[in-house]
């Protein structure tokens, strides 16, 4: 027992230093242990309640958006099993007919339907609604639930290809078959990203598939080789009109950088039909002006022989500049305009985002040097941020709302949680020796935040009361400690209470757990010291006070 004591009430020149630092931190020059007020269970019960009607409400919208990707993907696999069905043709005929009927339709129902799409920024502000007979029109850019995007492109992809085969032309992505109307008001199917990965990148794949297929009667259908030289003729169209894109790092740029791979396809196969019609004596496979080097191999590939000289790229130039061109340049184009604008709405918002999370990140501190009415200023300016400078963006473009502008509503969360904690509401200035122990509710914000970013916010905020706990500690506040246990266990609970958590939020309820853990583990050698008799003490916890900041935000 006495080599414990000895453990116990040894006290080193750095433990000293965090004593005096954490004194001054809690704005306390008395022992004596404040009153607390204590958080009620009714609290936490109406937390979670909220909490899980919402996301049982957002995991409703996500199974229905997957069902019907589902139904999607499978009138897809119907209509190609129609066009490959080994029946007649005025039968197979009909079949097609009836399949991409009910394509277009579910398709359509699928654009209109608003439960489809993530309306999240202009569900949250009336103002920026459009409604007919109280119906909410859905923002044209608003983000599509689960894999619907995806499906979507597919469904360009699948209209394109055969779209192309009838009449050897790209799609525009003004067709009609690409455009919804209800009530006389039009609606596009697709966004622009889908027409460009579908209708665009997925069509030069399904073509250089296609001419794979087609070069099986090479020999006994004459008409194969020209096709595939047109074919060649339109994919190096497209990919010279994607090559004016600037495509930023995602998607739609690896997208882009498989083209030249079903460029080079089609052109093997060009050559490699020609050289066994060399060999075979079928002139009909010889490309016409093809020059070989010493090794046989054709370097360039020549569409005709009047055309001498030229490669089959710079004929595709000449070509698209023509009114005849077999795409559509002019709308491309636009598109082009409306995707770099797109980006330079992006970075716009990443800039002003650093302002705001700068502003909330600066309260927090604010709160644990105790200087409250700062703090409130600062918040107040990242509420500023967020209504003047990001919100105007995300109402034009609403595919923003997450990553930069989510960091900064949850960095903005825990700020307005830790001090309305301390504070409670609407008492500016009180000093942070007694906390209100006060949690808002999602619906008590004055930004309309989501319930992932709540949540996120809310355990972010377990690090900042644990490092509160440390100052209450180092004044002998076993009360306030207390409080503090209780208020993260209390969280701890709520969130596994609530069972199934968004991705992101699920990557910190290791450190909320681990944040329970420590304040225990304080609370527990505050008593050991009690025990003791010694009236000044510190704890291995204190320490290493710096890791309740970094275990919730850090995952």
């Amino acid at each position: 027992m006495r080599s414990v004591i000895k453990v116990l009430a040894f006290t080193s020149t750095k433990r000293i230093a965090i004593y005096k630092s954490l004194c001054r931190l809690s704005s306390v020059s008395s022992p004596k242990p404040p009153v607390m007020l204590t958080t009620t269970s009714d609290l936490w019960l109406q937390l979670t309640k909220q909490l899980e009607e919402q996301i049982k409400l957002e995991d409703d919208r996500y199974r229905k958006a997957s069902e019907r990707s589902w139904e999607i993907n499978a009138a897809l696999v119907r209509c190609e099993m129609a066009h490959d069905a080994s029946i007649s043709d005025s039968a197979r005929d009909a079949t097609i007919s009836k399949e991409e009927a009910a394509l277009d339709e579910l398709v359509k129902r699928t654009v209109l339907a608003p439960d489809m799409y993530n309306n999240i920024v202009h569900d949250n502000n009336s103002d920026t609604n459009t409604t007919i007979e109280g119906e909410i029109i859905v923002h044209p850019r608003a983000p599509r639930l689960g894999s619907l995007g995806n499906k979507m492109e597919d469904y360009a992809r699948y209209k394109a290809f055969h779209h192309f085969l009838a009449e050897e032309k790209l799609l525009s992505p003004n067709a009609v078959c690409f455009v919804a109307m209800k009530d006389d008001i039009p609606r596009n199917i697709l966004t622009d990203e889908e027409y460009i990965g579908g209708a665009c990148i997925g069509l030069c794949h399904d073509l250089a598939k296609y001419g794979v297929t087609r070069a099986f009667n090479a020999v006994e259908d004459t008409t194969v080789v020209p096709f595939i030289q047109r074919v060649r003729n339109v994919v190096s169209l497209i990919l010279e009109e994607l090559l004016q894109f600037d495509f930023r790092n995602g998607p739609l740029r690896r997208k882009y950088d498989s083209t030249k791979y079903a460029l080079k396809a089609i052109e093997t196969v060009l050559y490699e039909l020609s050289v066994a019609g060399v060999v075979g004596g079928h002139s009909s496979l010889v490309v016409s002006g093809g020059k070989t080097d010493d090794a046989g191999a054709t370097k360039k590939m020549k569409l005709d022989e009047d055309e001498e000289g030229k490669t089959a790229h710079d004929i595709a130039m000449q070509q698209g500049d023509d009114e005849s061109s077999p795409i559509p340049r002019k709308e491309i184009g636009d598109i082009r305009e409306r995707l770099d604008h797109r980006d330079k709405l992006r970075e716009n918002l990443i800039k002003s985002c650093r302002d705001g999370q700068k502003a909330a990140k600066q309260a927090i501190f604010a709160l644990h040097r105790g200087d409250a009415r700062n703090a409130w200023k600062l918040l107040a300016d990242c509420e500023q941020c967020v209504k003047t400078q990001l919100l105007p963006i995300l109402e034009e473009e609403p595919t923003l709302r997450y990553g930069s502008f989510s960091g900064v509503l949850e960095e903005y969360v825990e700020g307005v949680l830790f001090y309305t904690w301390l504070h409670g509401i609407g008492d500016i200035g009180k000093g942070t020796n007694q906390p209100a122990g006060k949690v808002l509710l999602p619906n008590e914000f004055s930004l309309k935040i989501s319930t992932e970013d709540y949540l996120g916010g809310l355990c972010d905020l377990t690090g900042e009361i644990g490092r509160f706990a440390i100052a209450r500690g180092t004044v002998r506040d076993k009360v306030g400690v207390k409080l503090c246990l209780e208020s993260n266990k209390s969280i701890f609970m709520t969130l596994k209470m609530l069972g199934r958590l968004p991705k992101n939020v699920s990557k910190k309820v290791s450190a909320v757990s681990s944040s329970v853990d420590k304040l225990e583990r304080l609370l527990y050698e505050q008593s050991l010291m009690e025990m003791t008799g010694r009236k000044e003490f510190s704890s291995s916890v204190e320490e290493h006070a710096s890791g309740f900041e970094n275990d919730a935000e850090d995952n």
